[in-house]
């Protein structure tokens, strides 16, 4: 068992760093770090709950993977380099944002309180990205909240997401946050 643990931490550190590497350069995050206010990929800001990896990045889906930025002074600034460098990216900026929660259906319970942020206004964003979305405990369960209430996203505990815009069973999930990097990079050294 000590045995398995000593070559698993080392692998899960180097999967996940090669993962966020992947989702920052896919973010633009490389191309915007000299811009000042820019925080990091959501990716970088974010603490989810162990087992909960692939609920929470099917709810966020594509903002997991943009650059959160301050404000939209500053998210105008990292568009327009974008823009002028012929980058792709994606930019999230924080702000004011009123408190709302997930609609209570039953079966379901909301996916917000299962991520969090250290950093300031990163609570905020996840507060509105997460608004509508709640985890079912299976396939059936979903489908049918979704049905009741087409408003919603619902997803499931291994990454399965349904919405008005269609049903996906499953996700190409890492779990690849900075919190679960520093994790496994500690369990490596010990």
């Amino acid at each position: 068992e000590a045995l398995a643990d000593l070559s698993r931490w080392p692998a899960r550190s180097e999967a996940l760093q090669l993962a966020l590497e992947s989702a920052r350069a896919r973010a633009g995050a490389e191309r915007l770090k000299d811009i000042d206010g820019v925080l990091g990929t959501l990716l970088d800001l974010v603490r989810i709950d162990e087992g909960w990896e692939a609920a929470v990045e099917a709810g966020l889906g594509e903002a997991l993977q943009a650059v959160v930025v301050a404000d939209a002074a500053v998210a105008r600034r990292a568009l327009d380099h974008l823009r002028s460098s012929s980058a792709s990216g994606a930019v999230l900026a924080l702000g004011p944002s009123p408190r709302s929660s997930a609609p209570t259906i039953p079966g379901t319970e909301p996916v917000r309180g299962r991520v969090r942020s250290d950093r300031p206004g990163v609570d905020g964003l996840l507060d509105v990205l997460l608004s509508g979305v709640v985890a079912a405990s299976d396939v059936s369960t979903a489908v049918d909240a979704v049905l009741a209430d087409p408003s919603i996203v619902v997803v499931t505990r291994d990454g399965g997401r349904f919405s008005r815009a269609g049903f996906r069973i499953g996700a190409g999930t890492s779990g690849a946050t900075a919190a679960a990097l520093e994790e496994a990079i500690v369990k490596a050294r010990e």
